[in-house]
């Protein structure tokens, strides 16, 4: 064998003997539609119908702009969207991004609408590691402490105490009004 290739065996074995740091990278959607049974536009209540007959009642926020477009009838849809990445990072290793929110609103006249997302980043550190429970408790830069379920015992044995773990969540909501089909 030549020295290139003795060279090249002994890199190729060297990476993949090396131990890699587990990450994780989740989404979760939820996407709701009811009707308008009712407004009150003087006092602001909106009461809302789901499909399965659930009504829920509230009192319209003075920030909510466009209410006098709203009518019984019309479709409400409401998307959360909710994602999740976490790494471990290299030791010495500074995680680089910041806690930012938007909120986009439909503009005046048109029917109710937004868009909001919020961007939350967090470094914690693993205090404990519980493998026969399959539990890690992560310590937040406040000091507070959380136990984490984990979902693979190969990445949780990756782990050490001491380990810093970027954590980012974003999370957006959007609200979309649609008119009611006009009657026959």
């Amino acid at each position: 064998m030549n020295k290139t290739a003795l060279i090249a065996a002994a890199f190729a074995s060297f990476a993949a003997a090396a131990e890699t740091k587990p990450t994780i990278e989740a989404e979760h959607t939820v996407e709701y539609t009811s009707k308008v049974k009712s407004v009150n536009q003087k006092k602001r209540v909106v009461t809302l119908v789901g499909k399965d007959g659930t009504e829920v009642t509230f009192t319209a926020d003075e920030r909510v702009k466009n209410l006098k477009q709203l009518k019984a009838g019309d479709d409400v849809t409401v998307k959360l969207v909710e994602s999740l990445k976490a790494r471990v990072l290299e030791p010495g290793e500074q995680a680089k991004g910041a806690a930012l929110s938007s909120l986009d609103t439909a503009p005046l006249g048109a029917k109710p609408a937004a868009h909001a997302t919020e961007n939350l980043h967090v470094v914690a550190r693993v205090d404990a590691i519980d493998v026969p429970n399959m539990v890690v408790t992560l310590r937040g830069p406040d000091g507070s402490t959380s136990p984490v379920k984990a979902r693979s015992k190969a990445n949780l044995e990756k782990l050490n105490v001491g380990d810093n773990i970027d954590i980012r969540v974003t999370r957006s909501m959007a609200v979309e009004v649609k008119s009611a089909p006009p009657a026959k």
